[in-house]
């Protein structure tokens, strides 16, 4: 990343104002004001990650998964028999912060900021699950799609979605 003295001046102060403004972040803030401050080009791509892009197409696949396990759960309130079909097993888990911490930000930008289903979110930290869950919620999706009614899916159905 090419930056200016100027720039660079006024990124160190940013981070120095955000430390006092994040107590909790204000340890990475002071790294990066250092990092810039000082100019070490080595690792100034550190603070460039917090910049990341998610893709149009990536959003709307995150938005499908979130709408789609919606429809798993208004599906399961609408059966008069679940049978062994547990509620549990429809709980959207989110994403991994450790390694799919860009999927987890935007789904938490939706909830919070553009009210996207909201019921699937019970607590901050059920949108953590602790795996990957990215791939699963991807072949979820796909077999999904090819339900003719995605509200109105049968127990099987269910089952076969959460199985996928």
């Amino acid at each position: 990343m090419e930056m200016t003295h100027a720039q660079r001046l006024i990124l160190t102060n940013q981070y120095k104002i955000m430390a006092m403004l994040e107590p909790e972040n204000a340890e990475r803030f002071r790294l990066y004001q250092t990092i810039i401050e000082r100019g070490y080009a080595l690792q100034m791509r550190e603070p460039d990650k917090e910049f990341g892009e998610l893709s149009e197409e990536t959003c709307r696949t995150i938005i499908d998964i979130m709408e789609m396990h919606h429809a798993l759960h208004v599906s399961w309130s609408n059966l008069k028999d679940t049978g062994t079909l547990e509620e549990r097993r429809l709980a959207f888990l989110g994403f991994d912060a450790a390694t799919e911490a860009r999927y987890l930000g935007y789904v938490r930008f939706m909830v919070n900021s553009e009210g996207a289903i909201p019921i699937l979110i019970p607590a901050p930290m059920a949108l953590m699950p602790r795996r990957r869950c990215g791939k699963k919620y991807q072949r979820m999706l796909a077999l999904w799609q090819t339900c003719p009614r995605q509200y109105h899916l049968s127990a099987n159905e269910i089952a076969q979605v959460i199985n996928a």
